[in-house]
């Protein structure tokens, strides 16, 4: 009997990260936008803006132009940019 419970404790242990892996969202964008944009604001307005390509551009650059996220490099912003369309775009249910 205990050596059934150590075998599902470890399964649990070995399967767990892969589990979580395949949950977690793979578009690098996403990391890159609660990161870096999470830095100087909150998330929520962003999230509940549904923006088309050059309106989510024009954000980014003001973000980096503007209000000085010059951090963020270039293609940093792609990423960004891309996430931001495909997740928040609108044709994006809210």
């Amino acid at each position: 009997m205990r050596q059934v419970g150590m075998t599902l404790l470890l399964s649990l242990l070995v399967c767990g990260p892969v589990a979580a892996e395949s949950e977690a969202d793979p578009r690098p964008g996403k990391q890159l936008f609660e990161t870096q944009c999470g830095t100087c604001h909150s998330l929520d307005l962003p999230k509940s803006q549904r923006l088309d390509r050059f309106n989510w551009k024009w954000v980014i650059d003001d973000m980096v132009n503007d209000f000085g996220a010059t951090w963020i490099t270039a293609t940093q912003q792609e990423q960004i940019l891309e996430y931001l369309v495909e997740a928040y775009g609108p044709d994006r249910p809210r």
